[in-house]
């Protein structure tokens, strides 16, 4: 598989392999990683066993990824996953390893669990001291005629010791992620050209409405974002208003405005793209993995996505708003922007944004950022 796949995870996927071949999978694990037909035979001919060294070893198919919870608290879960498949066959590896990343401080575990396709895993109880802590792992074999979808979730409660004070809290995670023989086949690197749209003057605060006009605009539609604004958006008032039914304020408003999520930029175009016809839609690639995001930029669509207007700054919770009973929180430094490219050799992403143009960044930190801010995505195909 591609390098950048598996780039950050080099001791995963040591423990994996060893975990393979000395327990899990036992004697047909050295077969379907070597891809070769050893069955021990010592009476086998030397022309059969010659035919056997010359054999083309099969593509092994390595794809790994982090799922993150969002970036709410100084404590949060980190699940990192690897899965391994030989080309052209069924059987379908994975490992997963679930972490609680916490400050310096002491930190009690009440208990919670990982759930990976339906099977639960409880997770560690108990206290918890330092920052980075294993608190379960998962392994499993699938068998999959074709591309297999693996669904990730986790919740923990814990209790934080601030100074003289217990805080308790739940902490939550979710994401998918696509086992593809497709992914094989991709470009080390690609890059689309896209045409830039400013979201300035009109729309100070319209990242996320500017960026679907780039996509829209690249897909051939003759857009004005502000029409797609004005005519298109849903939108209300600042307070009370949830992220996913509707942008919070006007993107006009250089202040009182603070954007949207997947669903209303996807249901914008889905408005748009039935005024102006055509036959593309939009999905939400929310809490996917990264390598779909990838693989689409290599097919020659145009992910939007959420990520920072600083990578050098960390989200933070800069409000936090009470709607329909429920707590929404308010990111700091949150832009939207469209991923048109990457290179896995080299480490980067490229990106467009309609604050300030196309750049590039590390791939290591896009995809931090990304999953700090919710791992939030849409495509149109």
């Amino acid at each position: 598989m591609k390098k950048g796949f598996t780039k950050y995870l080099s001791c995963i996927i040591l423990v994996v392999i060893c975990i393979a071949l000395a327990t899990v999978f036992c004697v047909h694990a050295s077969d379907a990683f070597r891809g070769a037909d050893d069955k021990g035979d010592d009476t086998q001919s030397d022309t059969q066993s010659e035919s056997t060294e010359n054999e083309t070893p099969k593509n092994v198919i390595s794809i790994g990824g982090t799922v993150l919870s969002e970036y709410l608290y100084d404590s949060s879960l980190r699940c990192e996953w690897i899965s391994q498949k030989n080309e052209g066959e069924k059987t379908v590896y994975l490992a997963v390893e679930l972490y609680l990343d916490t400050p310096n401080t002491i930190t009690n575990a009440r208990g919670g669990r990982l759930v990976v396709n339906g099977e639960e895993t409880e997770l560690f109880v108990g206290t918890v001291i330092g920052k980075t802590n294993q608190i379960a792992t998962y392994t499993a074999t699938y068998e999959a005629e074709n591309d297999l979808t693996i669904d990730f979730s986790a919740e923990l409660d814990i209790d934080i010791k601030s100074g003289e004070a217990t805080v308790p809290k739940t902490i939550t995670l979710s994401g998918s992620a696509l086992v593809s023989e497709e992914y094989a086949k991709m470009e080390e690197a690609h890059k689309l050209e896209i045409e830039h749209i400013s979201q300035f003057p009109e729309l100070p605060s319209g990242d996320e409405v500017t960026a679907l006009a780039m996509v829209l605009k690249n897909l051939g539609y003759k857009v004005d974002k502000c029409e797609l604004c004005d005519l298109y958006l849903d939108k209300g008032p600042v307070g009370y208003t949830d992220f996913n039914k509707a942008n919070v304020g006007n993107p006009r408003d250089t202040y009182n405005s603070y954007g949207c999520l997947p669903p209303v930029i996807i249901n914008a175009a889905t408005k748009f793209i039935s005024a102006n016809g055509g036959s593309y839609t939009a999905y939400d690639y929310s809490k996917r993995s990264v390598n779909e995001l990838y693989y689409e930029v290599s097919q020659g669509n145009f992910p939007i996505v959420w990520a920072c207007e600083d990578f050098d700054i960390t989200p933070s919770i800069s409000r936090i708003w009470i709607v329909d009973g429920q707590e929404l929180y308010l990111k700091s430094n949150t832009a939207c922007m469209v991923l048109c490219g990457y290179d896995f050799e080299n480490n980067t992403v490229t990106l467009s944004s309609p604050a300030g143009g196309e750049f590039q960044i590390a791939m290591d930190l896009f995809e931090h950022r990304y999953l700090e801010m919710g791992a939030y995505a849409v495509v149109i195909k």
